[in-house]
């Protein structure tokens, strides 16, 4: 009796340091502190007040990701503005954590790494209110497109579309906006969730969205290279999507159905 009194005492002590251990802190760059960069504002995605580097009351589907995110790593997320043209550049980040509609492409896994996807997207063509709405691949030819740099609308331009003129190019994609609002670009060509959403959001300055191209594109998060976060972030987004909760999101901040876009052929 008194050995298996004492077994059970030594196992009651053997228990108590594995019960009350501390699971690790994330590997972030604040203790406590998820850093979530933002680029420029997009309608539905992440819209919020930009001043130098901080965003302060962003609003939007990427903003409520992120902050379940944080949730689920038991961290406190902080934001902040990051520019589009600086995301893939090779070197040591400021964030944690960017999420800016980025395409997961295999040259941009060569600097930076990507999370598993969170949304799928092709690319779409917004055109000016002056512009007749082009019925197939042909006539987009013969109109004066434009893309934001470093996207794969760009690419897509250069590569599949080869149009009769050369394709405008803006940094940003509030330059790139205003460049179809001035009819200076006649058709924008760029992800099908953004111009959607944006010309739902100011349907007076634009044309309608023409259509979109099938390129089966998919968003994901971008962390630096070899970053010791990203395994616990693919399991948060895998719980995440697992329990609904990317779908509800979805539809809270998007309420439009992008497979009704007509395919261009």
């Amino acid at each position: 009796m008194k050995r298996l009194l004492a077994a059970a005492a030594l196992a009651a002590l053997v228990a108590v340091p594995a019960a009350s251990a501390k699971r690790a802190a994330p590997p972030t760059l604040k203790s406590g502190e998820l850093v979530v960069a933002f680029g420029d504002p997009a309608v539905g995605f992440a819209s919020g007040t930009v001043r130098g580097s901080t965003v302060t009351n962003p609003r939007g589907y990427e903003v409520d990701l992120a902050s379940a995110i944080a949730k689920g790593l038991g961290l406190t997320p902080v934001w902040m503005y990051s520019p589009w043209n600086g995301l893939f550049l090779p070197g040591t980040k400021k964030f944690d954590i960017s999420f800016q509609e980025a395409t997961i492409t295999a040259q941009r896994k060569r600097t930076v790494d990507f999370t598993s996807s969170y949304l799928n997207a092709n690319q779409g063509v917004l055109i000016s209110k002056q512009t007749t709405p082009p019925k197939s691949i042909a006539d987009l030819k013969k109109l004066q497109t434009c893309a934001q740099t470093n996207t794969t609308g760009l690419d897509w331009i250069n590569s599949n579309l080869h149009p009769t003129k050369r394709p405008l190019t803006y940094p940003t994609t509030t330059a790139a906006f205003q460049a179809v609002q001035l009819n200076q670009c006649q058709a924008l060509i760029l992800d099908v969730p953004i111009v959607a959403l944006q010309a739902k959001a100011d349907p007076g300055k634009y044309g309608p969205v023409a259509g979109q191209i099938d390129t089966h594109e998919q968003y994901g998060a971008v962390l630096q290279k070899g970053s010791k976060l990203l395994p616990l972030v693919n399991a948060q987004i895998k719980k995440l999507t697992a329990n609904g909760t990317v779908g509800k999101l979805q539809k809270k901040w998007f309420n439009l159905n992008f497979a009704s876009i007509p395919v261009l052929k």
